[in-house]
């Protein structure tokens, strides 16, 4: 990690503080910032608690796709970014179609690149909580997202909508007790910025899912040590077995549902 000068540590903070306090945002400022991030795979890659958002998720979903990988599954990803996700379960549902949509324009192009030689995904940008898709999709994928929309009640209710009866959604977020922790990282640049969000607490979350008569079949938090070392990572496999459940809600990094409509 680069040493930062007072200067750019003081300017790091005053930005987190604007994405932190500014209310409202719109998903066009989301998208705005997220073309910013020009090293979006450099500092993910480097970090364990990012490619587990999709082991873990799929770890959840496994028994209700089970003996189901061929079927011709229509699956949105929705804020794809630059479409590891898509990547990742594409190799599950071989036969299914991808709709990544996304904010960003960056991520977008992103996205397309890495995505090049896969014949089976389009491409689509989203600039409304309450966007519409021509499609209905029998598997939404929605990694950390509902914390950057301002209205995001509205854009639950826009997911539900896309989604087929029966349909299943994986939904992930950040827990709010590390708010300050992403907010640390960024002013020192070990990870990028969080940019316009606000996390969402999990009474509240679980509250409009039972709303929308949406049913929870999965839920689980993971990640207590969010370090690339080999240790760390064995450690924070042992935690995750041995904390009681209540306490993990509190500490842990990430809620991750599997939800069926």
């Amino acid at each position: 990690m680069t040493t930062l000068s007072p200067i750019k540590i003081f300017k790091n903070i005053i930005k987190e503080y604007n994405y932190f306090t500014k209310r409202p945002w719109s998903l066009n400022q989301v998208g705005k910032f997220w073309d910013t991030v020009e090293e979006y795979d450099e500092y993910n890659k480097k970090l364990y608690p990012y490619f587990k958002r999709f082991t873990n998720s799929k770890k959840l979903f496994n028994k209700y796709y089970k003996n189901k990988t061929n079927l011709n599954y229509k699956i949105l990803d929705i804020q794809t970014r630059s479409g590891v996700g898509t990547l990742y379960w594409s190799k599950v549902f071989k036969n299914s179609k991808f709709t990544c949509a996304d904010f960003s324009d960056g991520l977008l192009k992103k996205a397309k690149n890495r995505l090049k030689n896969k014949k089976n995904c389009s491409y689509v940008k989203v600039s409304k909580e309450n966007f519409f898709l021509k499609n209905k999709f029998d598997i939404i994928l929605c990694y950390e997202t509902v914390e950057h929309i301002y209205k995001f009640e509205k854009f639950i209710i826009s997911l539900k909508k896309h989604l087929k009866k029966n349909g299943y959604m994986v939904i992930t977020c950040p827990n709010v007790s590390w708010e300050i922790i992403h907010w640390l990282a960024a002013i020192v640049e070990f990870n990028h910025s969080e940019g316009p969000h606000r996390f969402i607490k999990l009474k509240k979350l679980r509250k409009i899912f039972t709303d929308l008569d949406l049913k929870i079949l999965e839920y689980n938090s993971t990640i207590l040590l969010p370090f690339n070392n080999p240790i760390s990572i064995k450690a924070d496999i042992f935690l995750t077995k041995i904390l009681p459940k209540k306490l993990k809600e509190i500490l842990m990094l990430r809620h991750t549902f599997i939800i069926k409509k």
